[in-house]
């Protein structure tokens, strides 16, 4: 399935294989705009140094993940 969400050719394929990416994506849609949430799995990732792991992700300390997200 091809999504068109972000007008990011990366950030789309991203959400279409990464399961995780297009959960983050659908949880920040309700409170940003539809572009930007679903294109900030893509910039999390690349802060995370090319991993998007949840397990990775929930052993952050909050003020670190917060300081990823902003």
């Amino acid at each position: 399935m091809k999504l068109a969400l972000t007008g990011d050719e990366a950030a789309d394929r991203l959400l279409e294989d990464d399961p995780l990416a297009l959960l983050i994506g659908m949880l920040l849609d309700q409170q940003i705009p539809m572009e930007k949430a679903f294109h900030s799995p893509f910039e999390l990732k690349e802060r995370l140094e090319g991993r998007l792991d949840a397990s990775e992700i929930a052993a952050m300390e909050p003020d670190d993940l917060r300081a990823l997200f902003a």
